[in-house]
């Protein structure tokens, strides 16, 4: 295994027993988080996000498959091991969970003195500390009872990060605020995760909150797949649902390996890319036989678009710098126009886009 990943699972199958037979809820289920990585996973209710989320976060045996955490195998563990790990794991619940007979610093203070190595006043310390990053300084002899729900979930936040986990399970965390609060408790995670390099997964119906994932993916009917329409929402937020769901079926994932070319300046004009893992480089090459660079680009920048809008050849070469190559998702021209035609506003910004690359290209080359 990776010494790097904090999440590995491979081939995993679970099932749930039903009288006397057995029901598969997850199916060959492989992925793979990383430190400073925040994944969230979506899917319809039932789909068995929740059950996958419990088995990562030890809350459940893993039957088939393996899955590692920190390195350590969750296959066959005792329960003695998998709650040993729990312990180093943050959890972020939809409902808080806070016990009202305690003070916020007392809610935060108990989970530390249930850790090794900690002493109430190093307990209290540290809790007060992460207080002041949630922005509750002024509430920490308050019972959660006096709170706002928006608090509460700061609160919530706090307790599971105060022992600074390396990987954080969030379940449902904005179902119970409104739109303004659940995007700045989001922010707090990310902040804080990002500052501690630690992994993040969030699984969520939550359309408002996706743009703070590094990478989405979802499950449907037990399989793991790419959220195609939760990546397209990001990049074109202005597709209507409908129009994301017809588009969608149609989407692939292509890989490629880094030094590799994804479009070929000259080629014919055929398909238009989201890059949804790693980076590349778009360059042009002069009659000279010069190549100039023109820019970076990197996850939910897309790019193909000229030559399709203009109904001409690509202007310009894209090929992989990232170490670990690159995942982008592919439409094929005919969806990629179709598109154009049923959604004005996309229509609209796509080639004020186009015009913006092309002003940018002849000003990079003129340099």
């Amino acid at each position: 295994m990776n010494s790097d990943k904090i999440v590995a699972i491979e081939h995993l199958d679970h099932y749930y027993q039903e009288g006397t037979t057995q029901k598969q809820v997850l199916y060959g289920i492989t992925l793979d988080i990383y430190p400073g990585e925040i994944l969230i996973l979506t899917g319809a209710s039932g789909s068995g996000k929740t059950t996958l989320l419990s088995l990562i976060g030890c809350l459940r045996s893993v039957q088939s498959g393996s899955v590692k955490i920190f390195g350590h195998q969750l296959y066959r563990a005792s329960e003695q091991k998998r709650m040993r790990l729990r312990r180093e794991i943050g959890y972020i619940f939809q409902h808080f969970n806070l016990w009202d007979f305690m003070t916020v610093r007392q809610n935060i203070q108990i989970s530390l003195e249930l850790q090794h190595n900690f002493s109430s006043k190093k307990a209290r310390i540290q809790s007060e500390a992460i207080l002041r990053e949630v922005g509750l300084s002024r509430h920490m002899d308050v019972h959660p009872s006096e709170l706002s729900g928006g608090q509460k979930q700061r609160v919530a936040i706090a307790r599971a990060l105060v022992h600074r986990p390396k990987l954080v399970l969030a379940d449902e965390p904005t179902a119970a605020l409104d739109s303004q609060t659940g995007r700045e408790a989001m922010e707090i995670v990310r902040h804080l995760a990002k500052q501690e390099g630690s992994a993040v997964l969030i699984v969520t119906h939550d359309p408002r909150i996706l743009d703070v994932a590094d990478r989405i993916v979802r499950i449907e009917d037990g399989r793991l797949g790419t959220a195609y329409g939760e990546e397209l929402s990001l990049v074109l937020p202005t597709l209507s649902d409908r129009e994301l769901t017809q588009i969608a079926s149609t989407l692939k994932v292509q890989t490629y390996a880094k030094g590799e070319t994804i479009i070929q300046q000259g080629d014919v004009a055929d398909r238009f890319f989201i890059l949804i893992e790693g980076t590349v480089e778009v360059v042009q090459q002069q009659e000279s036989s010069k190549e100039v660079f023109l820019r970076t680009l990197s996850r939910n920048d897309y790019f193909g678009e000229i030559g399709i809008v203009n109904q001409s050849q690509r202007t310009a070469t894209v090929r992989v710098i990232s170490e670990s190559g690159a995942k982008a998702i592919v439409m094929e021209r005919d969806t990629f126009m179709s598109m154009m035609s049923e959604s004005d506003l996309t229509n609209v910004i796509i080639k004020h886009q186009v015009r913006e690359r092309l002003y940018r290209k002849i000003a990079d080359l003129q340099t």
